[in-house]
């Protein structure tokens, strides 16, 4: 939720906005906690009023919540947004969609069967694309329905798909299998991926023709040629495997993966350091961020980390798992965030700002 800072009453005397504030959230206090999360104070000062320039303002993945699924106790594997609106989630042999931002979620004939849906991703414009196994299905209406495509696995796993500039896709996968598609996902052929016969677990772009793929035994490649060409990169993990890599597309990258690891890049994927994950030695699974400075990670034993300042620091979530394992997060539209895991558990978290003018400091009551 947003509370907008315009239509709290005014400014300068501070009296009306905390008014109705605590009238619109009873016992809002300065410093609490809800839900075991803890809520700070942090100041601005202004000239007068109400600070216009901050009014669109938010702190998004605050307040994480379960979400009817509908998967039952099917794990689901993967989730994705066009970030209109629109949402696919994928497990095994189950695939669901929500056309509300994810508050609600109507089950779709994947054509998958059984099949595990370990991976999707979206054009943000109709286009998906959807692996299980080795195999690839497609949808040109925003995943409402889904035809079969040829993606080049054979029946090699499908690890990992993303979609890049001018209509390209890479998918990667186990034995070091990557295809790449230059017509929007309708076809596929094969690339070197410089990764031998180690497994290829996530594959990520800048969308300016810039990719990075992360796999097992801590395997790095880079690409700078929107996935023509792949080479070498030390990614700081050792022989750790790498889960998911995901980028700001404005040069920061983070890669995370077994044990707790956490690397972080800052020009683009070339060189990566080594970052304070707070999982301790819980596998990291789950990657995503706003673009703006935001970033939301996730695990074993329902573990969540959040970061404000692009991935630099990160602190513990209260994520709504409970014990049970995180697969998959991302962001969508009105700061909207969702994470999928084992036993079908579905959570989202809505942005959460509040604004209190106390005379010339505009106290902004953010999660932390």
């Amino acid at each position: 939720m947003t509370i907008n800072l315009n239509g709290l009453g005014g400014g300068g005397g501070g009296g009306t906005a905390l008014g109705e504030i605590t009238r619109l959230y009873q016992g809002f206090p300065d410093d609490y906690t809800r839900d075991g999360q803890k809520f700070l104070r942090s100041g601005f000062i202004i000239t007068s009023g109400w600070d216009t320039s901050l009014a669109t303002s938010v702190f998004p993945a605050g307040l994480w919540a379960t979400v009817t699924s509908g998967f039952g106790s099917t794990t689901i594997l993967s989730v994705a947004t066009d970030g209109a609106g629109v949402w696919v989630a994928g497990g095994g042999g189950a695939m669901r969609r929500s056309t509300n931002n994810g508050a609600t979620w109507s089950a779709v004939t994947s054509g998958f069967g059984g099949a595990n849906i370990g991976v999707l991703a979206t054009d943000g414009a109709g286009v998906w694309v959807a692996g299980g196994g080795g195999a690839m299905r497609r949808s040109t209406n925003n995943g409402a329905t889904w035809s079969a495509v040829t993606s080049g696995f054979g029946s090699t796993s499908i690890n990992s798909v993303a979609k890049g500039q001018a209509n390209v896709w890479i998918a990667g996968g186990a034995n070091g299998t990557m295809t790449r598609s230059t017509d929007n996902g309708a076809t596929w052929s094969a690339v070197t991926s410089g990764f031998g016969s180690t497994s290829i677990n996530s594959v990520a772009t800048d969308g300016a023709g810039v990719w990075v793929a992360g796999g097992s035994s801590g395997t790095m490649t880079r690409s700078t040629n929107n996935g023509a060409t792949w080479s070498a990169v030390t990614s700081g993990f050792g022989a750790t495997s790498i889960n998911s890599v995901a980028t700001d597309g404005a040069g920061v990258w983070v890669a995370v993966g077994q044990s707790g690891r956490m690397t972080r890049s800052t020009n683009n994927g070339a060189t990566w350091a080594t970052v304070t994950s707070g999982f301790g030695g819980a596998n990291i699974s789950a990657l995503a961020t706003d673009g703006a400075g935001v970033w939301v990670a996730g695990g074993t034993n329902g573990t969540m980390t959040r970061s404000t300042d692009n991935g630099a620091t990160w602190s513990a979530v209260t994520s709504g798992f409970g014990s049970t394992s995180i697969n998959s997060v991302a962001k969508g539209q009105a700061n909207v965030w969702i994470a999928v895991g084992q036993s079908g558990t579905i959570t989202r978290a809505d942005e959460l700002t509040f604004g209190i003018d106390t005379g010339n400091i505009v106290d902004y009551v953010r999660y932390l």
